[in-house]
C-alpha cells in the first residue's frame, strides 16, 4: 500500500544537517518520497494520512538491552529502592527488611525472589544484606537482590543451595567474578518457572514498551556462557525473530563457536555483550578496573582475563567476520580492550565501518566497545583512529550525579572527571551509540538522552539532535544497517515515529517526558498488543526474519 503523510516536519537526522519537509511517501516497507507537496499534488497514492503539524523521526534503535530479562524475567522481580524528587527509599537496611517482607507476604507461592535496583551507595550501612538477614526476611526461601548497576548481589542461603555454591565462609554477598560468573545459573532458575501465560505478557508488554518510545530496533546482549545447555537463549532467539520489534542478538560466548549455531540466524554473525565478556565489573560494585584504588575502601579493580587471552578472542573474532562487543568500565579494562582492537585493526581514521565501492558504500558492522565510560586520555585518542563503535549510557551518570553519588563516594575526584568526552568524540566522527542497558535502567530513550545533554562534565554534553543521533544514525551505522535504515531517505525502510513535539528543539527538562503518539514499522502502523496465549500463538507461527 501507498501511503502519504503531510502537513508536519519530517526530520531526515542525516549527518549535520537539520534537514527537514513536511511531507512523506512510502510504498509497502519503504521510503517512496520525501518532499514538501501536499494530496492537492501528489497523486497516485492508497491513503493520504495528515500528520495535523507534528513531527516525524526515523525509528530509535536501543544498543543495548539484555532481552531475555527485561522481556520476560522482569515479570518475576521487584524495586527495592525508588529514586524520586525528594531522594532514594529505602536508604537502611530496616527499609530493605520492609519492603523485602511485604513482598514475601503478598507473593507466598513465588519459587524464587528477584528483587532489583538496591541502591547500595544510597544505604547508611554502605553495604548488601548478608544471606543470613535474607534467610531471616524471607522465612528461608530462595532469594536474590541485585545492585542497580547489575554487578552484585546478595543470595539467601536457600538458592545458594540449589546452586551448589558453597557456603563454609561466605556471608552470600557476590562482587567481582564472583558475581558475573553465576548469572547464567540463576537466571536458568528463574527462567524455569517462566508459563507461556508469562511469555505472551512478557513479549506484548516489551513490544508496547519500544513502540511508546519510538523504537523499533534492539540489540539483544544474551546468552549463557556458565552453563552446559543454554537452551534459553535458542528459545529467545525462535521468539525474537518472529517479533515486530526488530532485534540484533550478541550471543554472550567467550567461545566463539558457541556463537556459530545462531549464525545463519543473522545478517551478519555477533557474539559478546556482557556475561562472560565483561571485561571488569561496575563502580557502584567497586569491581570496575583502575590504575588506583576505590577511596573509600582502599581496594583496586582489576581486569577479569589476561590481555593475551583477550587479544586472542579479538584476533580470532576478526578473522571470521564476527561482530563483537564487550563490556569495558574502567581505565584499565578500556586500555585492554582498545589496545587489542589497535594490534588486531591498526589505527586508521576511525570514521565508519563501511569500504568505498564507486559511488556505492558497502556497509560492514563495527566492533563494539560497551560503556567506555572512564578511559585514559591515550585510549581517547586511539578510538578517534579506530573503527570501533561506543555503546554509552549516560543516563546512568545524569542519575549518579544527583541521586546515587556513587562516582564521588567511590572515586578520587581526578577520576570522576575521566569519564568519556562525549563531545569531543562525538565531533571527532567516533560512532556512539545510545543505550539502556536494560533491565539496569529503564528503557526510555529520552532519559539517555537527557544524560547526553545534561552530561556530568557540561563541557562534553552534546545538542539534542546529536543526541538524536545516538538512537538513530550510529546504530545502523554500528549495525551495518545504514543503506537500509537509521535516517529517512528514499528507498530507506519506513520505520519511524510520530511526535508531537521538536525533539532537536526541546529543553532539557522537556526531553524526559517524550514519547512517540505512534510507531511505524515496516511501513505499517504499530497496533498495541494484548499479551494473550492467542496471540503468542500466532507469532511462533510466523516466518522468522534475520536477527
Amino acid at each position: 500500500m501507498k501511503i502519504f503523510y503531510y502537513g508536519g516536519t519530517v526530520h531526515t537526522m542525516r549527518l549535520h544537517v537539520e534537514e527537514t519537509f513536511t511531507s512523506m511517501g512510502t510504498d509497502g516497507d519503504r521510503i517512496c518520497y520525501l518532499g514538501n507537496g501536499g494530496p492537492e499534488t501528489e497523486e497516485g497514492y492508497d491513503q493520504y494520512i495528515s500528520l495535523e503539524g507534528m513531527h516525524v523521526f526515523p525509528a530509535l534503535t536501543d544498543s543495548h538491552v539484555h532481552l531475555l530479562y527485561t522481556m520476560i524475567l522482569a515479570a518475576s522481580s521487584f524495586n527495592i529502592c525508588e529514586i524520586t524528587s525528594e531522594g532514594i527509599a529505602p536508604d537502611c537496611m530496616a527499609g530493605v527488611e520492609q519492603k523485602i517482607r511485604a513482598y514475601c507476604s503478598a507473593h507466598p507461592k513465588q519459587k524464587i525472589i528477584v528483587a532489583n535496583q538496591y541502591i547500595l551507595s544510597a544505604m547508611k550501612e554502605k553495604r548488601l544484606p548478608s544471606r543470613q538477614e535474607l534467610d531471616k526476611w524471607t522465612g528461608g526461601r530462595c532469594m536474590i537482590i541485585y545492585n542497580i548497576d547489575g554487578h552484585s548481589s546478595s543470595i539467601s542461603t536457600a538458592l545458594m543451595k540449589k546452586l551448589k555454591l558453597p557456603e563454609q565462609g561466605s556471608d552470600g554477598r557476590f562482587f567481582g567474578e564472583a558475581h558475573e560468573f553465576m548469572q547464567g545459573k540463576v537466571t536458568n532458575l528463574i527462567a524455569a518457572s517462566v508459563t507461556p501465560s508469562v511469555l505472551a505478557a512478557g513479549i506484548a508488554n516489551f513490544s508496547n514498551l519500544c513502540a511508546h518510545y519510538g523504537i523499533s530496533r534492539v540489540c539483544a546482549m544474551d546468552g549463557n556462557g556458565d552453563v552446559k545447555h543454554d537452551f534459553l537463549t535458542r528459545l529467545l532467539a525462535f521468539v525474537a525473530s518472529r517479533m515486530d520489534i526488530d532485534v540484533r542478538l550478541f550471543p554472550q560466548y567467550m567461545e566463539l563457536e558457541r556463537a556459530e549455531k545462531y549464525h545463519r540466524l543473522q545478517k551478519f554473525p555477533r557474539a559478546g555483550g556482557c556475561g562472560s565478556w565483561e571485561l571488569d565489573g561496575s563502580v557502584g560494585s567497586h569491581s570496575a578496573a583502575f590504575y588506583v584504588p576505590f577511596i573509600d575502601n582502599g581496594e583496586k579493580g582489576h581486569c577479569y582475563y589476561k590481555d593475551d587471552f583477550i587479544l586472542g578472542k579479538v584476533r580470532g573474532a576478526h578473522e571470521k567476520g564476527i561482530q563483537l562487543s564487550s563490556h569495558a568500565i574502567g581505565e584499565a579494562a578500556i586500555d585492554q580492550i582498545v589496545d587489542c582492537y589497535e594490534k588486531v585493526l591498526g589505527l586508521g581514521d576511525g570514521r565508519d565501518g563501511g569500504e568505498e565501492e564507486g559511488e556505492k558504500r558497502k556497509s560492514k558492522p563495527m566492533p563494539r566497545i560497551d560503556h567506555f565510560e572512564f578511559p585514559s586520555s591515550s585510549a581517547v585518542e586511539k578510538i578517534k583512529h579506530l573503527s570501533v563503535a561506543l555503546t554509552v549510557q549516560p543516563g546512568f551518570s545524569w542519575m549518579d550525579k544527583r541521586y546515587l553519588k556513587s562516582y564521588e563516594q567511590f572515586l578520587p575526584k581526578e577520576k570522576v572527571k575521566q569519564q568519556i568526552p562525549l563531545r569531543e568524540l562525538t565531533e571527532a566522527g567516533v560512532c556512539i551509540c545510545g543505550s539502556s542497558d536494560s533491565p539496569v535502567q529503564s528503557m526510555n530513550p529520552y532519559e539517555q538522552m537527557l544524560g547526553m545533554v545534561e552530561f556530568y562534565l557540561p563541557g562534553q554534553s552534546l545538542t539534542p539532535f546529536q543526541a538524536l543521533r545516538t538512537y538513530t544514525a550510529e546504530p545502523a551505522r554500528m549495525l551495518g544497517e545504514e543503506m537500509e535504515s537509521g535516517t529517512l531517505e528514499v528507498g530507506k525502510k519506513a520505520d519511524f515515529f510520530v511526535t508531537g513535539k521538536d525533539f532537536c528543539r526541546a529543553e532539557p527538562e522537556e526531553i524526559g517526558e517524550f514519547y512517540a503518539e505512534y510507531l511505524v514499522k515496516d511501513g505499517r502502523r504499530y497496533v498495541e498488543k494484548k499479551g494473550t496465549i492467542r496471540e503468542l500463538v500466532k507469532l511462533l507461527l510466523r516466518r522468522p526474519k534475520k536477527i
